[in-house]
C-alpha cells in the first residue's frame, strides 16, 4: 500500500497493515505528533491510560494472549523511563511487543537538555532490539528489523524517534505482514534416549505442566495415564490440565506441598515452571520438554526441544513397556481425591474474617470456563494455586518479573484483545494501591472488567517470610482506602463482602452487570504452610 505523509502517518499504516488495532500510551510532548497522527486516522486507536508502565503491561498481556504484536508508547525523558517495568515483564515473559519513544529533536540529542538520556543504553536491558530513527526514509526498514525481532524470539523491540523526525515527510509502499511474522522452525535438539532412561529407571514420576499448547494436553493426560503419575499446573497454566483430572493434584508451593513432591524420584517438565522448580526435591532427576530453547532450565538431567505434541509421542512411543509402580499410582489417584475433597470442604469454612483460600473455593463456581483472570502478586496467589481448580480458564501471571499492580492493566490488555470473554483481575490490596488509577481506564474505555481485591491491609507474605527468618517486620503494613467508594467516585460498581456466603452472589451479580465492578473481599491474613 503506497503511503504519503509524515514519518508518523507511515508508521501507523505500516502497523495497520501487521494488524495492530491499538496503542497504549500516555501523551507527552516529544509523542504529539504521533498522536495527531492518530486522531487523523481511522484504523489504529489511542488508548489513553494514567502511567506508562500500565501501557506497557497491557501490551504485553495482549501480545501473550493473542501471539500478534502490540504497541505501546511514551514520551521522552521520564515517561520513556516508566515504561520500563511493563516492559520488563514483556520481555522476561517472552511477549511480541514493540515499544516506541519519543525523544528530545534531533539538534539536541547528546546534549545536556530537558529530558534527553540515551534511550538505546538503558532500554538494552529489557528489550532485543533498540535503535533511534534518525533518516526519514530508514523508518519501514526500522520497522521491519524491530517487527521481525519480536515475531521471532517473542520479546521487546523498542523505536526511539526524535520529535522532528515524526513530523519529517514520508512517502512509501508499506510492507505486506508476511515479511515479519517469520517463525523459527521448531527445531528438535536434545537427547530424548537420556530423558527415556531418567523416566524409565523411576518408581514414583510426577508431571509438571507449565503454558504450552493446546495440542499437547491430551499427550499429557496419555503420559500421565502411562507412567502413574500426578500432575502438578504452574501457576500460571491453571487450567492446562484442567482441575478435575483425576490425577491432577493442583499446584505447587507455599500453600500446598504434599508428601508426594518430595518423594517423587523423576519430575517430567513440560515447558517452563520458573516458581515450582524451586520446590523440586534436589534427589529427584528433572528431565524438561519444551517448544523453545529459552524455556529451558540449567538444572535438569536432561532436556530436548521442539514440537512439544510431537516430543511426547515419541516419548511415549518408547516407553510402551514401563511398569506402573501400583503403590505410587494408588497414592497419586488418593492424594488427588483429598485434594479435592478438602477444597469442598473448604466451602464449609464460615470464619470472619474470610479466609483467602475459602474465597478461591468460591470463585471455582463462578468464574466461566472461558474466562481470562488476571493474577497479581502475593500471598493471595498461593492461595489461589492451592484453591482454584481451573477447567479453561486463562491465567495470566507475571512469572518471571512479577511486578506488584500488573493485573489490572494486564486485565484491560487481555479484555482489548478478547472483548468477547469474561476478565477477572485477582489483586491484594497492595497491588490495587499501584495501579488503582487504571480503574478510570475500564470507565473511560467502558470495559466490563471485574476486580477483585483480596483486603487484609497487610503484606503478609513479606511479613510471614521476615517472621520465619527470624527478621523483624518492617514496612509490612499497609494504609488503605475504602476501594468500594473508590470504586464508586471512578464511575465504576462497588462491592464489599465480609462474609463467605456473600461471595458468590457477589462476583456472579458483578459479573452480570456488563460495566466496571470492584469487589472488596475482607480476608485474614493467614499464614502459608510452606513459607520460608
Amino acid at each position: 500500500m503506497k503511503v504519503s505523509g509524515n514519518v508518523a502517518d507511515l508508521m501507523l499504516a505500516q502497523l495497520s497493515q501487521w494488524g495492530v488495532e491499538r496503542i497504549y500510551g500516555v501523551s507527552g510532548d516529544a509523542i504529539l505528533p504521533l498522536l495527531d497522527a492518530v486522531a487523523r486516522q481511522d484504523k489504529i486507536s489511542f488508548i489513553s491510560v494514567t502511567h506508562e508502565a500500565n501501557a506497557a503491561f497491557m501490551a504485553s498481556y495482549e501480545a501473550k494472549l493473542t501471539g500478534r504484536l502490540a504497541v505501546c508508547a511514551a514520551s521522552a525523558g521520564p515517561g520513556a523511563v516508566s515504561l520500563l517495568n511493563g516492559l520488563a515483564g514483556a520481555y522476561f515473559d517472552q511477549s511480541p511487543v514493540l515499544a516506541v519513544t519519543g525523544q528530545v529533536e534531533t539538534k539536541k540529542n547528546g546534549l545536556r537538555t530537558k529530558q534527553y538520556f540515551d534511550q538505546q543504553l538503558l532500554f538494552r536491558n529489557f528489550s532485543s532490539f533498540t535503535s533511534m530513527l534518525t533518516e526519514p526514509s530508514a523508518v519501514l526498514d526500522l520497522m521491519v528489523s524491530a517487527a521481525r525481532n519480536s515475531y521471532i524470539d517473542f520479546t521487546v523491540s523498542h523505536i526511539s524517534i526524535p520529535r522532528d523526525i515524526f513530523l519529517q515527510p514520508a512517502d512509501a509502499e508499506t510492507v505486506p505482514a508476511e515479511i515479519i511474522e517469520f517463525k523459527k522452525p521448531l527445531v528438535f535438539s536434545g537427547s530424548s534416549e537420556n530423558i527415556v532412561a531418567a523416566i524409565k529407571s523411576s518408581q514414583r514420576p510426577l508431571i509438571v505442566v507449565g503454558k504450552i499448547a493446546e495440542d499437547a494436553v491430551y499427550q499429557v493426560h496419555s503420559l500421565a495415564h502411562m507412567l502413574g503419575a500426578g500432575v502438578f499446573n504452574a501457576q500460571d497454566a491453571k487450567g492446562t490440565v484442567r482441575g478435575r483430572f483425576k490425577m491432577n493434584l493442583g499446584g505447587i508451593g507455599e500453600a500446598y506441598l504434599p508428601p508426594l513432591v518430595q518423594e517423587a524420584d523423576c519430575i517430567i517438565l513440560l515447558g517452563s515452571a520458573a516458581y515450582e522448580q524451586g520446590f523440586f526435591p534436589a534427589t529427584a532427576k528433572v528431565v524438561q520438554l519444551a517448544e523453545r530453547p529459552e524455556e529451558l532450565s540449567i538444572n535438569t538431567f536432561a532436556s530436548a526441544t521442539g514440537e512439544l505434541a510431537l516430543l511426547l509421542s515419541v516419548i511415549e512411543h518408547d516407553l510402551e513397556n514401563y511398569s506402573i509402580n501400583q503403590d505410587w499410582l494408588a497414592r497419586v489417584k488418593g492424594e488427588a481425591q483429598k485434594n479435592k475433597q478438602d477444597l469442598v470442604k473448604e466451602q464449609e469454612n464460615n470464619a470472619v474474617p474470610i479466609h483467602p483460600l475459602r474465597l478461591m473455593t468460591a470463585l471455582n463456581e463462578v468464574i466461566p470456563e472461558n474466562a481470562v483472570v488476571a493474577l497479581d502478586i502475593g500471598e493471595f496467589t498461593h492461595w489461589f494455586d492451592r484453591g482454584f481448580l481451573g477447567e479453561k480458564q486463562e491465567i495470566l501471571l507475571s512469572s518471571m518479573w512479577r511486578s506488584i499492580g500488573c493485573s489490572l492493566p494486564s486485565a484491560i490488555g487481555a479484555k482489548f484483545a478478547c472483548p468477547d470473554k469474561a476478565v477477572v483481575a485477582l489483586v491484594g490490596d497492595g497491588g490495587m494501591l499501584v495501579s488503582m488509577s487504571e480503574l478510570l481506564t475500564c470507565v473511560r474505555y467502558k470495559l466490563p472488567i471485574v476486580v477483585i481485591v483480596v483486603r487484609n491491609q497487610v503484606y503478609s507474605i513479606e511479613k510471614n517470610k521476615m517472621i520465619a527468618q527470624g527478621l523483624t517486620p518492617l514496612g509490612c503494613d499497609l494504609t488503605t482506602p475504602d476501594f468500594v467508594r473508590f470504586a464508586r467516585a471512578c464511575g465504576a460498581e462497588g462491592f464489599r463482602v465480609e462474609e463467605p456466603a456473600q461471595i458468590q452472589e457477589t462476583v456472579r451479580k458483578a459479573l452480570e452487570m456488563g460495566r466496571p465492578a470492584l469487589v472488596e473481599v475482607i480476608c485474614a491474613a493467614v499464614n502459608l504452610p510452606e513459607v520460608k
